[in-house]
């Protein structure tokens, strides 16, 4: 009995260690630096959509590519952008951790599975995107192509073999992330593992809007994939940019587009809250 005691007393350490990739000051230092990045990039977009609508320096919307090159002009820019590079890296690392470590316990039924390939996705975007930050620094990306990533790979895929569906299909997954944006946005799911006491519960109806808002641009743009699949038309296809510069010229564009802007730049401030409030589970 007092072996049993004893094993039972002292369980394995792999036990322990399983659900964690990094210690947990270092998995706080790299995901609220990511998210800090990652809230700086939406405003950044935002800042440009609103300046275009209001000075009418440009006709189409815009991408990280836009806000970059943007920034690249600025004293010190170079600089920022290597910084905002490394940040979205960051940021790519720790979703990769959650969903591979699965440190916020999702699971291994289907709900968890398809949770944690969203955090590979996720992940897997802003990596890209942090690479974009960084050709920009070196003279790469500068060419005059808009379009942006999503619409850019859709077209390249309309060019190979069974490309068209593939491209729906990936229009049928943006609706549907879309609509779980959306959902989270009214369940309140978003607010999972935040803390929101004092002044960041004063912000909740704001960034409910905004998630939901980003949510409708995810289902739009996808719509536009879906239809530019089944039409097996390139020119049916619209990234975000493109879309947003399709709604400005819709009855109500601008305001429609002002809105599309706010809600961009109210995303920024969700991850920023988020850098600043988010709870992770314990060690």
């Amino acid at each position: 009995m007092s072996k049993a005691r004893e094993l039972g007393a002292h369980p394995p350490r792999h036990s322990v260690m399983t659900d964690k990739a990094l210690p947990n000051p270092v998995t706080e230092v790299i995901a609220r630096t990511g998210l800090g990045a990652r809230a700086f990039v939406y405003a950044a977009v935002a800042w440009l959509l609103l300046d275009g609508a209001f000075s009418s320096k440009s006709e189409d919307g815009a991408s990280p590519g836009d806000a970059f090159r943007a920034l690249e002009n600025q004293q010190g820019g170079r600089i920022l952008l290597v910084a905002l590079g490394i940040g979205l890296f960051l940021y790519a690392l720790w979703r990769f951790q959650q969903a591979i470590a699965d440190t916020e316990k999702q699971g291994h039924d289907a709900k968890g599975i398809l949770a944690r390939l969203g955090m590979i996705s996720s992940g897997t975007s802003y990596f890209l995107v942090g690479v974009a930050a960084i050709a920009v620094t070196f003279g790469a990306n500068n060419g005059g192509d808009n379009g942006g990533k999503t619409e850019t790979t859709a077209k390249w895929l309309m060019e190979q073999p069974y490309g068209r569906w593939l491209v729906a299909l990936g229009g049928l997954i943006l609706i549907g992330i879309g609509c779980a944006q959306v959902w989270r946005a009214r369940s309140g799911q978003w607010k999972h593992n935040i803390d929101l006491s004092g002044w960041a519960g004063r912000m909740t109806p704001v960034i409910a809007t905004g998630i939901a808002g980003r949510g409708l641009l995810f289902g739009l743009v996808g719509g536009f994939l879906l239809l530019g699949g089944l039409s097996a038309d390139q020119s049916d296809i619209r990234g975000l940019a493109a879309t947003l510069g399709w709604i400005r010229f819709q009855p109500f564009g601008l305001e429609l587009f002002l809105a599309a802007a706010l809600a961009i730049g109210v995303y920024g401030i969700y991850s920023a809250v988020q850098a600043l409030r988010y709870k992770f589970p314990d060690s």
